[in-house]
């Protein structure tokens, strides 16, 4: 089988699997493994479990829930918020005076009360 054959049955085959709903990655995971089995002498499960846990367990992907879990804290705790309207004097006298702080200055208006809704 040529290569070109080979690309296309293995696209028809993502395609297919896409189009019928079944979530990318096990797509993407299905269909590799469909072609490590048809077009290669490696054993797929053992090349893939490999290649999935090594790269799985890797540190560099601690950072992601580490940076989520830092934006949580920081928007839960409200620390965002007063770290920018103590740093708003500081930097309103450089160009451009930091647009992003310009609402810090604006006062929040109380929730009016239930009988004006």
């Amino acid at each position: 089988m040529s290569d070109m054959a080979i690309t296309g049955l293995l696209l028809l085959g993502l395609f297919a699997l896409l189009g019928s709903g079944v979530w990318i990655g096990l797509t993407l995971a299905g269909v590799a493994w469909i072609g490590m089995e048809l077009f290669s002498s490696r054993p797929a499960g053992d090349a893939m479990a490999l290649t999935i846990w090594g790269s799985a367990s890797s540190w560099t992907l601690t950072a992601l829930p580490l940076f989520v879990w830092m934006g949580e804290i920081l928007f839960r705790t409200k620390l965002s918020e007063s770290m920018f309207k103590g740093l708003a004097p500081w930097v309103n006298a450089l160009p451009g005076r930091a647009p992003f702080l310009q609402r810090c200055r604006v006062r929040r208006q109380p929730p009016a009360p239930p009988s004006a809704r």
